[in-house]
């Protein structure tokens, strides 16, 4: 892989991360206090700002890596769906195929 490749892929897969333990977060604290309660109020801001940051780094991995409609919207759903941005960083990305990088 390219140097610009890897980078890609590494925030990907870090903002995948932070974006699925701050939905996780988020969920638990729902479960516990409630919709109404004022610390999902304050945290769900941060989960947010995270999903739309791990949004901004799906066009540079589909610039470097193939990527079919099915994992473009896993990668979509995955910011919403507690637990699914661990599935689809693990398996799903596990061996990205690269495109050719023609200059």
């Amino acid at each position: 892989m390219t140097d610009a490749a890897t980078s890609a892929f590494k925030r990907y897969r870090v903002m995948a991360l932070v974006v699925g333990l701050a939905l996780a977060i988020l969920t638990v604290l729902i479960i516990i206090f409630g919709l109404g309660a004022t610390a999902p109020r304050t945290f769900s801001p941060f989960h947010g700002l995270c999903y739309v940051i791990y949004l901004a780094t799906l066009p540079a991995m589909m610039r470097h890596f193939v990527l079919s409609k099915k994992q473009l919207a896993l990668c979509i759903l995955s910011g919403i769906i507690p637990g699914l941005a661990f599935y689809v960083e693990r398996v799903t990305m596990a061996s990205p195929v690269r495109k050719e990088v023609t200059q």
